[in-house]
């Protein structure tokens, strides 16, 4: 949105209000032709609109979705795809670390300079619009948080599974590895 934006109710207004001045000054001397509070009023709740910050709207993140490929093959080629698999896993894991760690140190650099913004100025109106921009920051990094820990749980759900069926085919294929061996 941006900042220069006048909604459509203070633009009808600040018309009516300039009409309703023309009539009253136009049957009086120019030396009297002063704006009235109302005007004033108006002007500076423009200007504060003018000023005012743009709001970070809320976007809903969902946690990962993953779909594991059904595993199909040889016994022992079932035993390399989960290997495989819980690799990439772990690696997914690390880069959603990684991706958690850089949001957060980001969040925490933009509230560190709202911070630092808000101790300059003077301006109440301006302070107020700091004040919400760093509590909609706080915000953002809590959402990341449970974010994280969502898509954390996941993965580390998914990890255990596949750890789990790889347990399960490699005592399998430990069995029948001597067969294998045999018909070779």
């Amino acid at each position: 949105m941006d900042p220069h934006y006048i909604n459509e109710d203070e633009f009808e207004d600040l018309y009516q209000l300039r009409e309703k001045q023309k009539e009253e000054l136009k049957d009086r001397p120019l030396a009297e032709t002063f704006e009235d509070e109302e005007t004033e009023e108006l002007k500076k709740k423009l200007i504060r609109s003018k000023q005012a910050m743009p709001r970070m709207e809320e976007e809903a993140i969902t946690p990962l979705k993953r779909v594991s490929p059904e595993i199909i093959g040889s016994l022992f080629d079932r035993v390399k795809f989960l290997q495989e698999r819980i690799a990439e896993i772990n690696d997914t894991l690390d880069v959603r670390k990684n991706l958690h760690e850089d949001a957060v140190k980001e969040i925490d650099k933009d509230i560190a300079e709202k911070e630092e913004m808000e101790g300059r100025l003077a301006d109440f109106d301006e302070k107020r619009n700091i004040k919400l921009d760093i509590s909609i920051l706080r915000k953002e990094k809590r959402h990341e948080n449970v974010q994280f820990w969502k898509d954390i749980t996941e993965l580390k759900s998914e990890l255990r599974e596949l750890m789990e069926q790889l347990q399960t085919e490699a005592k399998i294929s430990d069995m029948f590895k001597d067969l294998k061996g045999d018909s070779e």
